[in-house]
């Protein structure tokens, strides 16, 4: 009951300003150590002096991380605010947050043309003719053909929604970070880092508030400015702006003629509407590449890859080695 009280106590703490929960840390743990130096002296007990000890030099570690970190805070602050990186935003996590706003929006858009087009083939390709011949009734399925194009529209309207759920749970995590990482991660991770049994919990909290809040948005950024550069280059560009193009012909179930002859061997005219409409719509598949695959799925990987490459480094100087590859190979 009583450790549950003081963790009560201490995460308010968390919630100030984390250079205040720092010192406040620092102070706390160096009253315990000299309770600790004072037990074992008192009672002749070498171990707990000999632990007082290791403790102290772990206490001026980190007082020395915590000059260190409040250095950099106005260097991270100044970085957060650079105008290469904020592109007319206050910070750069805000600049992240109106790219993955923009991407999810142009990728939305994709969404909705893919199920007009969906929508279209469904209802073309279950077109059917009633004939009769001497009172005996069947129909005849002439547009049968554009049943063809159900198949890669619901591949692409499946890769368009993944697309979209990798970006909704990325601006989520980027709202995550501007709440919490400065805020209660990194003056947790600290408050931690100042006692032995946590001691490689906080190094690690501390790493990731500080990848969280630099790194994470930094690599929407840079993907985005990846795409900048792309998009400069006119030929390279020509065939990804070209938007969509593609339409789905109407089909007219009556007609059954072969009236085309292609391929090698002979079509009818609707076979050859449900052929034309497959052709285009492969035309605008670079049209949509470049929203769903490099701005929705390689820019949410890079920013996720630095992110853990950050907490790999930080964490090890902080004085907890993390394991990433596992959590790699999952991304």
């Amino acid at each position: 009951m009583k450790k549950l009280l003081l963790a009560l106590m201490l995460v308010p703490l968390a919630f100030a300003a984390w250079e205040s929960t720092a010192a406040i840390a620092i102070v706390l743990s160096a009253t315990l150590v000299g309770i600790l130096y004072a037990v074992g002296f008192g009672f002749g007990v070498n171990e707990l002096q000999l632990t007082a000890k290791e403790e102290f030099f772990q206490l001026i570690a980190m007082m020395v991380m915590m000059v260190t970190l409040v250095g950099a805070n106005g260097l991270i602050d100044s970085i957060s605010r650079n105008d290469a990186f904020a592109q007319g935003s206050n910070t750069m996590q805000e600049a992240a947050g109106a790219i993955v706003d923009s991407n999810k929006a142009a990728l939305v858009g994709v969404f909705d043309t893919l199920s007009a087009f969906d929508m279209k083939v469904s209802k073309e390709a279950s077109k059917a003719a009633q004939c009769s011949f001497m009172g005996i009734g069947y129909s005849i399925s002439g547009c049968g053909g554009f049943s063809m194009l159900s198949t890669p529209l619901s591949m692409g309207g499946g890769i368009a929604g993944f697309a979209i759920g990798e970006l909704s749970a990325m601006r989520k995590l980027l709202d995550i970070s501007s709440a919490y990482a400065l805020n209660f991660i990194l003056p947790l991770g600290i408050l931690m880092r100042t006692f032995k049994v946590t001691r490689g919990a906080g190094g690690f909290l501390i790493a990731l508030a500080i990848s969280m809040h630099i790194l994470l948005p930094a690599g929407i950024i840079f993907n985005e400015m990846l795409g900048v550069t792309f998009k400069n280059d006119a030929a390279a560009w020509a065939d990804y702006s070209a938007g969509a193009t593609a339409s789905i012909p109407d089909c007219n179930a009556a007609d059954v003629s072969s009236g085309y002859v292609g391929l090698g061997e002979e079509m009818t005219d609707n076979e050859k509407a449900a052929i034309d409409g497959y052709n285009s719509l492969r035309t605008d598949i670079r049209a949509y590449i470049y929203e769903a695959l490099i701005r929705a799925t390689l820019g949410p990987v890079l920013s996720l890859l630095m992110m853990m490459a950050g907490i790999r480094a930080i964490a090890s100087i902080a004085g907890a080695d993390v394991d990433i590859s596992p959590i790699a190979r999952f991304v």
